[in-house]
C-alpha cells in the first residue's frame, strides 16, 4: 500500500461507536388512553373546567407528552406543582395555564412572572416576593390564594388569611399582581372530613369575599372529590392520579369508573437457567423450588421503582401466564420461577398494565405493597426507558389531529333532574334534526348517553328498541313514519376516522348519534352536533332506568330501579369544522 493510500486511510472518518445499550426495560405510555382519560373526567366535570396534573414528571408517565395529549383533549390547564417544571415545559412550547404552588426561599418568582406561570401563595413572605417581581417586570402574576381547610401542609391557616387576603387585594390594586383565584386541597380521610374541609372553604371565601376580593376562579376538587363530590368542584377540578386511569377511591378501580390506564411497565427476560428441586432463590434464599423448574431473570428491582414489600405477593406476566416472583425483589433485577414453561432470553415480561391481557395493574401492586396507585407508576425510576404511543407532532399547536378544528355556532348548558327528562331531551331534540345531522355523545359511563338516544330515537319515529350498540358498533334503526333512519354507533372501540368509515355508514341520508365519537370524525361532516353529558358522581353505578350494557358499566350492576336519581347537565353544542391551514 503506498504512503497517500496510508494517508487517505488515516483521514477518512470512522463511524460513531454505536450508544451501550442497557437491558430492555420499558415504561410504554399510552396517550390515546390519557386522551381518553381526560375526555370522560372533562365530561364528568363539566361545566366546570378541569386542570390537569403533571407533577413528578405526569406520576412517572412524561410531563410534556401528557401535558400535550391532555390540552388536546380537553384540559385548559395544567398544575406542575414548582416554578422550576412550570418553566421547562413553557419553554418546551406549553403556552397554556401553568399552575406552580410549592416554592421555596430560592424560588426565581422573575421568571415566574416573565414566563406567565400562575402562582399557588399560601403565605406573605411569598406574596411580597411576587409582588416584586412584578414591579420590577412591570408584568403581573396570576395568583391563586391557598386556604388550609385541614389538611395542614401549604395554605394559610384561619388566623393567617384574614391577613393574606388583605395583602392580596391591595397588591391587586396596585397593579403588582392578579388576584385570580381561591383554593384548598382536601384530605380525602372520610365523607365527614371532606364535607367539614368544604365548609372551611366556603367559609375562607367569604372571608376573602368581604375584604375584598374577587376571584374569578374558585378550585378545592382533585380526583377523588372531583368524581365523588359534586359540591367540591366549583369552577375548576384538578384531576391528578385519575388521568392516568388509575382510581383515587380504595372500593372501584380505574376500569369501574370508565378510565384506562395508561401506562404498561415491561422488560424483557435476561437470563434462563434450569435448576434442580430446593434450589434457592435471591437474597436469603426466602424461595425454594417446589421441583425441578426453569428460573427467568427479569432486570427490573426497587432501583426502578419495584416496590420489595410486595415481593412475597407479587406476580408478572410472562408469555401468558401470571408467574409469582421468587423470592426477594433486588436492586436491580427479579427472578420469576416458571417451572416447565418454555422461556427464552428476549421474551417480556409484564409488570404492571391494563390488565386486559392477565397481567398485574397498578392497583393490584398497590395493594400488594400497601401503598397507592399514585406511588406505583411515578416511582419508577429514570433507567426505564419511556415509549409513547400515538404521540403527535406539534400536538398542542395542531390541537387533535384526528378531530376537526372547530368553532362554535352555538352553546347551551341543560339541566336535566330525571332519567325520564334526559329521554325526553332527547325526544325534543330529535325535533332539530333532518337526514344529515351528525350527534356526538360523551359523557362517561352511567351518564344516561343511551337513554337520551332511545329519547331520539322515539322522537324521530323510528323502529326499536333502541339498545347500546356496543357489541354491533352500529345500529341502524328504520323510520316508521317516512323519514330519516337513525344510525346508532358505539365508537369506543374505533381508532379514527378510518375505521368509522369502514362501517360504511349513510351519513347523508340518516340521522347519526355516535357515542364515544370525540377525535374519531375528522372530515365527516361541515356541522354537527355536540353534546356532553355530566354526572355528579363516579360512573359504575347503574343508570336509572336504562338498560344498556354501555350505561350500566358493569353486567352486575345494581337494579335500576333501586338506582338513585341523579341530576344530569348536558352541554349542548352546534359546532363548525374551521378548514386547516
Amino acid at each position: 500500500m503506498t504512503g497517500s493510500a496510508h494517508a487517505a486511510d488515516a483521514a477518512a472518518p470512522t463511524a460513531p461507536a454505536p450508544a451501550p445499550q442497557a437491558p430492555g426495560r420499558r415504561a410504554v405510555v399510552d396517550l390515546d388512553a390519557i386522551r381518553h382519560n381526560v375526555r370522560t373526567l372533562a365530561a364528568l366535570a363539566a361545566p366546570a373546567r378541569t386542570m390537569v396534573a403533571v407533577k413528578a414528571d405526569a406520576y412517572g408517565h412524561g410531563a410534556l407528552q401528557v401535558a400535550r395529549a391532555a390540552l388536546e383533549s380537553g384540559a385548559e390547564s395544567l398544575a406542575v406543582l414548582d416554578v422550576a417544571s412550570a418553566v421547562e415545559l413553557r419553554r418546551a412550547g406549553i403556552t397554556a395555564r401553568l399552575l406552580a404552588w410549592l416554592h421555596g426561599i430560592d424560588t426565581d418568582f422573575r421568571v415566574a412572572v416573565e414566563e406567565g406561570i400562575d402562582l399557588g401563595v399560601s403565605a406573605l413572605w411569598e406574596l411580597e416576593r411576587i409582588a416584586a417581581a412584578g414591579r420590577a417586570t412591570g408584568m403581573r402574576a396570576r395568583v391563586h390564594l391557598k386556604a388550609d381547610t385541614g389538611l395542614s401542609r401549604n395554605g394559610a391557616t384561619p388566623e393567617l388569611w384574614p391577613d393574606l387576603v388583605r395583602a392580596a387585594v391591595a397588591a391587586d390594586a396596585a397593579g403588582e399582581l392578579t388576584l385570580h383565584a381561591l383554593w384548598s386541597h382536601l384530605a380525602d380521610a372520610s365523607p365527614e372530613d371532606d364535607d367539614a374541609a368544604l365548609v372551611r372553604f366556603h367559609e375562607a371565601v367569604r372571608v376573602a369575599e368581604e375584604l375584598g376580593a374577587r376571584p374569578v376562579e374558585k378550585h378545592l376538587a382533585a380526583s377523588s372529590a372531583g368524581i365523588r363530590l359534586p359540591a367540591a368542584r366549583f369552577d375548576m377540578v384538578r384531576f391528578g392520579i385519575a388521568v392516568y386511569g388509575i382510581s383515587p377511591f380504595d372500593d372501584r378501580s380505574g376500569r369501574d369508573l370508565g378510565l384506562i390506564p395508561a401506562m404498561t411497565l415491561e422488560a424483557d427476560v435476561v437470563s434462563v437457567k434450569r435448576v434442580e428441586a430446593g434450589q434457592g432463590v435471591s437474597y436469603g434464599l426466602d424461595h425454594r423450588t417446589d421441583g425441578p423448574s426453569i428460573l427467568a431473570l427479569v432486570p427490573l428491582g426497587y432501583g426502578d421503582g419495584i416496590p420489595r414489600i410486595a415481593g412475597p405477593r407479587a406476580s408478572v406476566l410472562l408469555n401468558g401466564r401470571r408467574f409469582p416472583v421468587a423470592g426477594r425483589i433486588a436492586m436491580d433485577q427479579l427472578v420469576l420461577d416458571v417451572g416447565d414453561l418454555p422461556v427464552e432470553v428476549g421474551d417480556t415480561a409484564v409488570i404492571l398494565g391494563t390488565g386486559d391481557r392477565g397481567e398485574p395493574t397498578a392497583e393490584e401492586w398497590a395493594g400488594w405493597a400497601e401503598t397507592i396507585g399514585d406511588e406505583i407508576v411515578t416511582r419508577v425510576g429514570p433507567r426505564v426507558d419511556r415509549v409513547h404511543l400515538h404521540e403527535r407532532a406539534d400536538a398542542e399547536a395542531d390541537a387533535d389531529a384526528d378531530a376537526p378544528t372547530a368553532e362554535t355556532v352555538s352553546d347551551e348548558l341543560v339541566p336535566v333532574p330525571t332519567p325520564d327528562a334526559m329521554e325526553e331531551l332527547g325526544r325534543a331534540f330529535a325535533r332539530e334534526l333532518g337526514a344529515g345531522d351528525l350527534v356526538v355523545l360523551s359523557g362517561p359511563l352511567g351518564a344516561g348517553k343511551t337513554t337520551f338516544t332511545r329519547g331520539l330515537g322515539a322522537g324521530l319515529g323510528v323502529r326499536g328498541p333502541v339498545t347500546s350498540p356496543t357489541f354491533v358498533l352500529a345500529r341502524t334503526h328504520p323510520s316508521l313514519v317516512d323519514g330519516p333512519p337513525l344510525v346508532h354507533v358505539d365508537a369506543y372501540r374505533l381508532a379514527d376516522a378510518r375505521e368509522l368509515d369502514d362501517l360504511d355508514i349513510d351519513f347523508a341520508r340518516s340521522v347519526v348519534v355516535v357515542e364515544w365519537g370525540e377525535g374519531k370524525l375528522d372530515g365527516v361532516a361541515e356541522e354537527w352536533w355536540d353534546l356532553r353529558i355530566a354526572r355528579p358522581t363516579g360512573a359504575g353505578d347503574r343508570d336509572p332506568g336504562s338498560g344498556d350494557i354501555d350505561d350500566a358499566g358493569d353486567a352486575d350492576a345494581a337494579d335500576p330501579d333501586e338506582a338513585p336519581e341523579e341530576p344530569r347537565t348536558v352541554r349542548v353544542r352546534r359546532l363548525r369544522a374551521r378548514p386547516r391551514a
